[in-house]
């Protein structure tokens, strides 16, 4: 079984295109609500019983959270405005035979409500190697080994993760197909919050890249 975890604070916008993109079987969806005050959980209801509503504690603790509810021998975490592409689910599990996790290509796409908007959104026309939402499948004992997301992370936790996993040991395979189409649009994290990113990426390059007296 494949777990697919997503965790959700007032996405109802995006949402129900997010859960209708996963459909193979055998998918266990696990939809973290992150003190959603819209009709976020009454989307998920309608693809999954597996919802799990904390304190309002931002993605990383919720992404967490569903991890220790997760089945699956495999993981994926998704974040709730992208999509998969039909035959994501098959191309991962077909390359991560002999490793640990699979990271796939994502496709940017900027989102049709974003015509015209005032801030211009530019989106990568070239696919790219996805860091863990919606692009990654890993092995869930691999978590036993590296540890969960650095809670003290808002931004940069899957980048500081796959650090510290290669540290570990932990075999990653990179394939050149694309997996997941990212939305760009007004409210990405990137966007909204650019200071809290500059932060927490100054962090993960002392945490890893600074030698230690």
């Amino acid at each position: 079984m494949i777990s697919v975890i997503i965790p959700v604070f007032n996405g109802e916008k995006y949402l129900d295109e997010c859960l209708s993109s996963i459909k193979n079987t055998g998918i266990e969806i696990i939809v973290v609500n992150d003190a959603s005050t819209d009709n976020s959980v009454n989307i998920a209801k309608k693809y999954t019983d597996k919802i799990i509503t904390i304190n309002k504690s931002g993605p990383v603790v919720a992404r967490n959270t569903g991890l220790q509810s997760a089945n699956g021998e495999y993981v994926m975490f998704m974040d709730a405005d992208d999509k998969l592409v039909d035959n994501a689910f098959d191309i991962l599990i077909q390359n991560i035979n002999g490793y640990d996790a699979v990271i796939g290509l994502r496709q940017d796409f900027i989102s049709p409500d974003c015509v015209d908007t005032y801030t211009p959104i530019t989106e990568q026309k070239k696919s790219s190697h996805g860091v863990i939402a919606g692009c990654c499948l890993i092995k869930k004992s691999v978590f036993d080994t590296v540890g969960d997301f650095d809670s003290d992370l808002m931004c940069g936790d899957g980048y500081d993760w796959l650090l510290r996993a290669e540290k570990s040991g932990i075999k990653i395979n990179k394939i050149d197909s694309v997996v997941c189409n990212r939305r760009l649009h007004n409210s990405n994290m990137g966007r909204t919050l650019k200071n809290q990113e500059c932060i927490d990426y100054v962090k993960i390059i002392r945490k890893h890249f600074t030698k230690k007296n």
